[in-house]
């Protein structure tokens, strides 16, 4: 992985509003590549999210107004089992442009379940409010109501990356791909110090995997580290 494709947070918010600011598609896309980048889903697991996989927490009674709004620091979660690589309708039996297959690296029926930071919530509850689900309950489906096609999106983020982003970025590796968000997402884990263990867990990769792809993120955290260990050394 190319560190200089990693977006940090305010270029990823930016990416987003570019993203929702386009017509006709760019307000039910800016959930699907929220997913990605808050989430860590891989491009064919986000195009094949339906709406049972996504377990938001309840709305909370606000006793000045009382109205029911967001928990201030309420997450949820995502918890699916299958994933829609593109295949091209001559490659499925029936027609489809994707073909819905086990998680990568996951035996059939392993499910996997990754939190929902705030943000995420409210994006994803406000696509839910906006647009429903569409046909088998799919949560990010064409205009037309049919499947998500795979140049939709590429070219909603190829025009994402010229409104929000600079020259000298547009033309560099920053965010070049729909999947340098899921690169973003793992990077940010690693580096607020979530074991690797649990971030590999809820990537969908094996540690050694992980590690090997990720290297470059983690490097240089030694003085945090030792921080760490000195702080709850004291503690005892």
């Amino acid at each position: 992985m190319d560190r200089r494709s990693v977006v940090n947070h305010a270029q990823a918010r930016a990416l987003l509003a570019a993203v929702a600011a386009q017509e006709p598609s760019g307000r039910r896309l800016r959930a699907f590549f929220a997913v990605m980048y808050y989430a860590g889903l891989r491009p064919e697991e986000a195009v094949n999210l339906r709406a049972f996989n996504v377990v938001l927490p309840a709305l909370v009674e606000n006793p000045e107004t009382g109205r029911m709004e967001e928990p201030a620091d309420g997450w949820g979660e995502l918890s699916f089992a299958e994933a829609a690589p593109f295949a091209g309708r001559e490659w499925t039996d029936d027609g489809a442009l994707h073909e819905v297959r086990p998680l990568k690296h996951r035996p059939d029926g392993h499910t996997r379940t990754v939190p929902c930071p705030p943000e995420l919530v409210r994006i994803l509850r406000d696509h839910l409010a906006e647009f429903g689900d569409g046909p088998g309950g799919r949560l990010f489906y064409g205009v037309q109501g049919g499947e998500l096609p795979t140049i939709t999106y590429r070219r909603a983020w190829i025009a994402a990356r010229g409104e929000a982003l600079t020259a000298a970025e547009v033309a560099s590796p920053l965010a070049r791909r729909v999947y340098d968000l899921r690169h973003a997402c793992v990077s940010t884990w690693l580096n607020a110090g979530v074991p690797a263990t649990q971030v590999a867990q809820w990537a969908g990769h094996s540690v050694e995997v992980l590690l090997r792809i990720y290297a470059k993120c983690i490097a240089g955290q030694d003085e945090t580290a030792r921080r760490r260990i000195a702080d709850a050394l004291r503690e005892t």
